[in-house]
């Protein structure tokens, strides 16, 4: 199996529909933020696919450097929906 830019891109696009279809068919918001993490790492997955195989030699490890900070950023806006998830059901 050969594996292309192209088949990374079909990869990481499921991802974050699947993400998005998760988010909006469920009613309960912290059931919605599950679908999240997936989309997150739908956009990881581009960045690493993108510097793997379309960037420029210098600037290989910008791509995985940004798939980091996206996995970090996602994984911090899932702990603030968590919360305030929590705030809200105690109420």
């Amino acid at each position: 199996m050969n594996v292309t830019l192209v088949t990374v891109l079909f990869v990481a696009v499921g991802m974050v529909a699947i993400g998005t279809f998760v988010a909006v068919w469920k009613r309960d918001l912290t059931h919605a933020l599950a679908g999240l993490p997936l989309m997150f790492a739908g956009a990881g997955t581009a960045f690493v696919g993108v510097s793997r195989f379309g960037a420029v030699s210098s600037l290989q490890a910008l791509g995985q450097e940004v798939a980091v900070l996206v996995s970090i950023v996602g994984l911090a806006v899932i702990a603030l929906g968590v919360g305030l998830a929590g705030r809200e059901a105690s109420r």
